[in-house]
Parts: structure tokens; sequence; C-alpha cells
């Protein structure tokens, strides 16, 4: 997991003369974890200061595939989709008075800031498992078989159609080596080594050569030297891959307004969230033209 940034302290006082009273808002976040509620269409991120009876909530609309990839995904503030408010109460809220699709008549809110305005910054960092049970560097840029994933979460490395953890062997510090050639199946393309590449030993019906077994007695063809019949597979059966997503939150040049009264945000630090989106994603990479 990438390293994420620390929350800050944002300390602000604000005056309003209007009627001659003082209006203090402390924005003092500094203690207080990010959470997050998912709604039909939209997020709504959040931070409340129990001590102070205060609350930072930012809503916007995302699509659960963005939080897939690594990325820096930015989100205009436009006061009906996406929009920040800052509110004070007569006692501290739970998480469950943002996650209620009906916010809850308690705690009773005294002030409201409403942000129409403004940015919101989402850095994702994705880290994705191809679960073939081989220890690799997330930080490699190897690609065996020129698939456009790379090996660290290509669940078929050597792009021959029979998937990595399957073809590894019950120790993958000794990984099988049906031919004996010094290359392990798993990055082997043509395993039994007769001649023909293991995805051509299936069938256009059946590209998982798995599958294909001309003799029981010793297993599927791509296993078997003798048997050297090669069907043109050009293309590859469909991947997966696990990602655990983690999020850092910023919003910027935010201008919060109640009546006449504005507190004006240049950087506001939300602070971040480990372990925020989990999923498989399902991909059939492009069989290469040449």
């Amino acid at each position: 997991m990438k390293n994420l940034r620390a929350f800050v302290l944002l300390a602000i006082l604000v005056s309003s003369c209007d009627d001659g009273d003082v209006l203090v808002t402390s924005f003092n976040f500094e203690d207080a974890s990010l959470q997050f509620c998912e709604g039909a269409s939209s997020l709504v991120f959040f931070k409340i200061n129990t001590e102070s009876n205060e609350s930072l909530s930012l809503q916007i609309n995302a699509e659960d595939a963005v939080f897939a990839e690594t990325d820096s995904l930015q989100f205009a503030l436009d006061g009906t989709t996406t929009f920040l408010n800052y509110r004070t109460y007569n006692t501290a809220p739970d998480a469950g008075y943002f996650c209620n699709s009906i916010p809850p008549t308690s705690p009773t809110v005294l002030q409201d800031y409403f942000a129409p305005d403004g940015t919101a910054t989402l850095l994702v960092t994705a880290v994705f498992n191809d679960n073939d049970n081989i220890e690799e560097d997330i930080e490699s840029t190897l690609d065996t078989d020129m698939d456009g994933l790379l090996d660290y979460y290509d669940f078929d490395d050597d792009g021959d159609n029979v998937p990595t953890a399957q073809e590894i062997g019950g120790d993958p510090n000794n990984p099988i080596d049906t031919d004996g050639d010094g290359t392990p199946n798993y990055l082997d393309k043509d395993d039994d080594g007769d001649g023909v590449p293991t995805r051509n030993e299936a069938t256009k019906d059946d590209p998982n050569p798995q599958n294909n077994i001309t003799d029981p007695a010793v297993g599927a063809d791509y296993l078997n030297p003798e048997i050297e019949v090669e069907t043109p597979i050009e293309f590859y059966i469909e991947h997966s891959y696990d990602f655990v997503s983690s999020v850092v939150l910023f919003v910027n040049n935010a201008v919060f307004s109640n009546g006449e009264e504005e507190i004006t945000q240049e950087s506001l630090d939300f602070g971040n969230i480990t372990n925020f989106a989990t999923g498989t994603t399902l991909i059939t990479p492009a069989f290469p033209t040449m």
C-alpha cells in the first residue's frame, strides 16, 4: 500500500458583524476520522468533531468503476449533485445522520454553511492481485505475454489460456516445468516442448487447452508431447484480478455561505480512507495483431 497523507489541522476564526454577534467556527477535524456512506447515485464523505459538535461533509456523484484504478479524480462542486456542508449542532451527530436517506430530526442543526463552488480531488490508489500464489513486485513493469496486463496482476502470465495458478503446481518455489527446458509452465508458451504452442492445443469451440484431451491416460494435449495437433487460437480467454483501493480527499477553493455570512477555504484536507473499495475486475485482453 502507498503511504497516504496525514490529516492536517485547519483552524479558522470568522466574525460576523450583522447583529453584533461573533461567530467562531473551528474547522478543527484533525482527530476525526474520514468516513463515508454510499447511496444509490452518490457518495457522502464526512468528518465529525464530537467535542465541538460540528461536521464537514461532501457529497459527490461517482461510479464504482472509478475506484478500480489508480487515478486522480476531480469533481467540480455544482451545488446540486456535488457540494459541501459545514454544520454545528446542539449535540454531536453520529454516522447514521449522514447515512440515512432522510436525515433524522435530531440532533438540531444550529448553523448550516453550504458550499456550491470549489473542486474536490480524490487520489485513488488501487492495488491489484491475480491470486496466483506467486509473490511478485507490484512495482514491476514485466508483461511476459505483452497483453497489456503486467505479470503481477495477470492471471495468465504467458498468454497460453491456462491460468498461472493452475500451471504453477503445489509449490510456487518449485513450479512445474513439464518439458524440463528450464522455463516453468506458467512462463512457457509450449509447455510440453512438442513445437505446438500450448494455446494452440485447444479447439475453436473451447479455447481452454486443459479441456482438450486425446489420451486420458496422459492428460491434456498441451502436456502430451506425443500429440502435435495444432489449431490456431488467436484470442485470449477472459481474465480477472482483484483490487483494493484507498483514497485521499482534498477540496480547494470552497466558499461556504449561510445567509450573508461566508467562509472561504482555499484548501481543505479531508484525510484518507484505506481499503475504501474492493472488487474484481473482469477483462479480455486484446490479442496482438502482429
